[in-house]
């Protein structure tokens, strides 16, 4: 839902609803971790189908850490892809040996 969305509002409640789950119980540590691991796992699939999913699953990720929804270790285990860079960026479309 958060990947295919516009804006941040459905980021921040899905963070809400993730928050509520886990203290209320009915999400533990460990299902936390696999959920996310899941999306982890497929993101290089799910950006077939939204070609920005990196970007936003990073957004999420920093604000469900910063709100002390996942762990330090799940935040650090997402998946970065750093920015393309062009061939106006320095190397002139040269290969280099």
């Amino acid at each position: 839902m958060v990947l295919e969305s516009n804006g941040d509002t459905a980021s921040h409640m899905m963070m809400k609803l993730l928050q509520s789950f886990w203290k209320t119980g009915l999400i533990t540590v460990d299902q936390m971790n696999r959920g996310f691991q899941r999306v982890y796992d497929e993101l290089h699939e799910i950006c077939l189908d939204v070609p920005h999913a990196h970007p936003i699953m990073e957004a999420f990720v920093d604000l469900c850490y910063q709100e002390s929804v996942i762990t330090k270790q799940l935040r650090d285990a997402c998946p970065f892809r750093g920015r393309k860079r062009f061939v106006s960026e320095g190397d002139g479309g040269l290969i280099k040996n």
